[in-house]
């Protein structure tokens, strides 16, 4: 069963339940309120009666209900319906004579429910009373000479009311089925309206699974699904971007491993054939070549067991000024053989962080190779090319600052500098640089560590590369 007859037959399921409702509290409500508008007209008849007996007892005096004339009481039972003899001013002879005279009507529905009873509560007319019927005191002065009992309705059993009440019944069971149906007709269109999103959104995600992340969905919706949507646009231009750069690693490690391949293949062939001597610096130069390789292998082994979650980090107190000035004296040859001045801002106290010493001293060196590969020892000037390494101490947190002097980088490359095998130069190869892998393995070995990396352009003329650690209290030994 599809979605769309699941939908339609629970909206209908819900409707007809809704419909059977509003019939039962319909027809509940009516009978109710009927049976109160009945007993509401015969309390007023009964209050009317009342009136007609003090005014025939004031008149006519009799010491108890007894020596009521039972055709008086008729009358009076009658003249209620109508008569309220404390507003007329005929006298009440005048009155019985004449309605004496007359041919009395059958007895209708209320008078025979009304019973009169003597002072202490004896039936004198009418049908027995239970002790939870109504009972209303008839006064002689401020004597109780009589009382009035009273059976209430429990069923409606004249026919004007019962026609009424079956009138209206029909009329509000009618609306009800034609709201109902009105409500059925409205599903397909509402169906629809939930079940096209879906359509699309499967669609969609069918595409998606095939390997099509170029798929987009119209997101003109302000609902759930509009922002399903959304989502699904934002999933799959992740995922394609995810694409391209998978296969752009791909490429790059095609291309970076077979350039060193390349050049051993063809030396060991010229060396095979005579083309060049096999001696110790043909040999030196193949094993440059093993070792740029080597080199290459263990950063994608590096960074790969960084993106995988498993790059080892054994954390420890240590003092991070001492390991910068460490990595700073082994590169000191470097910088000196590329012709670079050092400028060092260094302030003088310690600098406690927990981290892993061999993944930050690997950070430090990538960042400094970095500027060592890519600073030029002479600007057009002719000024010295050089490096400043800064340390300082903020809230909560080490500074750590790293700018070159020219070359610099474009703003549009800056955010992509991190990125693995990103380089500025394409066409560069890894002799005049590197694979593009240093700045990217610093960034997840300083997010390893809770800290952040942010790369701008120098004031210098170069690339000015910041990045923030926290610091934490020596504890103590």
């Amino acid at each position: 069963m599809g979605i769309r007859l699941k939908l339609i037959t629970l909206l209908m399921l819900f409707g007809f339940l809704v419909l059977g409702a509003l019939i039962w509290s319909n027809q509940y409500v009516l009978h109710s309120t009927m049976l109160q508008y009945v007993d509401q007209r015969d309390q007023q008849r009964l209050q009317r009666l009342q009136n007609n007996l003090q005014v025939y007892l004031q008149e006519i005096p009799t010491e108890h209900a007894a020596q009521i004339p039972e055709n008086v009481w008729l009358k009076l039972l009658t003249l209620s319906h109508r008569i309220d003899l404390t507003q007329n001013y005929i006298p009440i002879d005048v009155i019985l004579k004449y309605r004496l005279k007359r041919r009395p009507p059958p007895p209708d529905e209320f008078e025979s429910r009304v019973s009169l009873l003597d002072a202490n509560g004896q039936l004198v007319y009418g049908p027995l009373l239970d002790a939870s019927e109504v009972r209303m005191a008839v006064y002689d002065g401020n004597q109780i000479v009589a009382q009035l009992g009273y059976h209430h309705l429990k069923e409606l059993t004249e026919r004007a009311d019962i026609e009424f009440a079956d009138t209206q019944s029909k009329m509000l069971s009618q609306g009800a089925v034609l709201i109902t149906l009105l409500a059925l007709l409205l599903l397909w269109p509402l169906a629809n309206h939930f079940l096209t999103p879906i359509r699309q959104l499967a669609d969609a995600l069918k595409a998606l699974t095939a390997g099509d992340f170029s798929r987009r969905l119209s997101a003109n919706r302000s609902d759930e699904f509009g922002a399903l949507q959304r989502d699904f646009n934002y999933l799959s231009k992740t995922l394609q971007a995810a694409q391209n750069s998978r296969n752009q690693w791909i490429a790059d490690i095609s291309h970076e491993l077979r350039t060193p391949l390349t050049v051993l293949s063809g030396s060991i062939e010229a060396m095979r054939d005579g083309i060049r001597p096999l001696d110790k610096e043909n040999l030196q130069r193949l094993s440059d070549e093993v070792g740029l390789l080597n080199r290459l292998i263990e950063d994608l082994y590096q960074l790969s067991l960084s993106d995988v979650g498993a790059l080892q980090y054994r954390m420890k107190c240590l003092d991070f000024k001492d390991l910068l000035e460490q990595v700073l004296r082994s590169q000191k040859p470097a910088i000196g053989e590329k012709g670079l001045a050092l400028d060092l801002n260094l302030e003088n106290e310690r600098f406690w962080v927990k981290g892993d010493e061999g993944r930050l001293t690997q950070m430090l060196n990538n960042l400094l190779q970095n500027s060592i590969n890519y600073t030029d020892s002479m600007s057009d000037n002719g000024r010295k090319g050089w490096i400043r390494v800064s340390l300082q101490k903020g809230t909560g947190s080490l500074n750590l600052r790293i700018e070159d002097t020219a070359p610099g980088v474009e703003e549009e490359h800056l955010r992509k500098l991190t990125e693995r095998f990103f380089r500025t130069e394409p066409s560069r190869n890894r002799r005049s640089g590197g694979a593009g892998l240093g700045l990217s393995i610093v960034r997840r070995i300083v997010e390893a560590h809770g800290g952040k990396i942010l790369l701008n352009a120098s004031e210098l003329g170069g690339l000015d590369i910041r990045i923030e650690l926290p610091i934490m209290i020596k504890e103590t030994e």
